[in-house]
């Protein structure tokens, strides 16, 4: 994929603000260029105020908009912390003034590796940043169901979630491709009834360490954003990313506050969110063949050379890893 001229995306992004009445100071927009599938402008206005301009990379941030919309109006009452307010929002384009706050951290764009912002979290997450995002994970996943719904948000079952993950697998199976030592990982994940016996829940589906917004002088949670991904899917979806980059002793930590803010530890939730962990490859794979980003494909293909662990079926709500279960990178 070619990249886009930054000079040209900034000013496609201030004609669409300009066309939408947006009064925009254009000498300080600058291009973030890091989000898989929206590119960001950040600006400030004729008054000082911050602006975030997000335009799609291809159809699927396009379709997702209306979507995005109807969770953020779901979940704005219900969580405790801010979330995106929309000021201007179509397929191509849209506007909000930008939340408070600093992200806790970022993506290594090359690697794919987490990395946490030593301003915004001391280099790790502190109790305050685990106490706030496990409160908010366990008012998220309490939304009614039907409220969502009502609010415009797709339902979806866990036999639907089985499905999509399904397909994935078979689809990067031929066209990353995967080892097939990985392949029949998946598929007995994926074959085993066990794994599916949850309730969907509403969840963000990327819950990593730059979409949650902490202080100033703090490093509780703030706000969340970028919900693309949102979705009814298994709780343990919003728990893959915060695993990826603080490991076990981030999810322990994060699962026990998340049970003490009310939110449900069921057996086997652990595991799963290993599993889906395991499973971000096979997607980020896919993705790279997709949208010919072959470093994307590299990067799967080199974290999936090592061997998949020993699975078993945890017994209760304090699930233990196997053994031989890596901390993923």
């Amino acid at each position: 994929m070619t990249a886009a001229d930054p000079r040209e995306v900034i000013a496609d992004a201030l004609e669409s603000a300009a066309s939408r009445g947006l009064s925009l100071r254009p000498g300080t927009a600058v291009l973030n260029d890091a989000g898989w599938d929206f590119r960001v402008v950040e600006v400030e206005d004729t008054e000082g105020a911050d602006w975030i301009l997000r335009l799609p990379r291809r159809s699927r941030g396009a379709d997702r908009i209306a979507v995005e919309a109807a969770v953020l109006a779901a979940v704005r009452p219900a969580l405790p912390v801010a979330v995106p307010h929309w000021e201007h929002a179509d397929r191509a384009f849209i506007a909000y003034r930008r939340l408070g706050g600093t992200p806790a951290g970022f993506e290594d764009p090359v690697g794919l590796r987490y990395e946490w912002h030593p301003a915004a979290s001391g280099g790790r997450p502190g109790t305050a940043y685990v106490t706030s995002l496990a409160a908010t994970l366990a008012a998220l996943h309490r939304v009614p169901v039907e409220e969502a719904v009502d609010a415009g948000v797709p339902p979806r079952e866990p036999v639907l979630v089985r499905e999509d993950l399904a397909r994935t697998l078979t689809e990067a199976r031929t066209a990353v491709p995967l080892p097939e030592r990985w392949y029949a990982h998946w598929r007995a994940w994926l074959d085993d009834d066990w794994h599916w016996v949850h309730q969907a829940r509403l969840t963000h589906g990327d819950m990593h360490p730059g979409h949650t917004l902490v202080g100033p002088g703090s490093d509780a949670v703030t706000g969340i954003l970028d919900w693309t991904n949102a979705a009814f899917d298994d709780p343990a979806a919003d728990f893959v990313d915060q695993y990826l980059a603080g490991g076990h002793p981030l999810l322990d930590r994060l699962l026990s506050a998340y049970r003490r803010g009310g939110g449900t530890v069921q057996p086997g939730l652990r595991e799963r969110v290993l599993l889906r962990a395991s499973f971000r490859w096979a997607h980020v794979g896919l993705l790279g063949v997709r949208t010919d980003r072959p470093a994307f494909t590299a990067v799967a293909r080199d974290r999936l050379a090592a061997p998949p662990p020993g699975t078993r079926h945890p017994t209760g709500p304090g699930d233990t890893a196997p053994p031989d279960t890596p901390a993923l990178p």
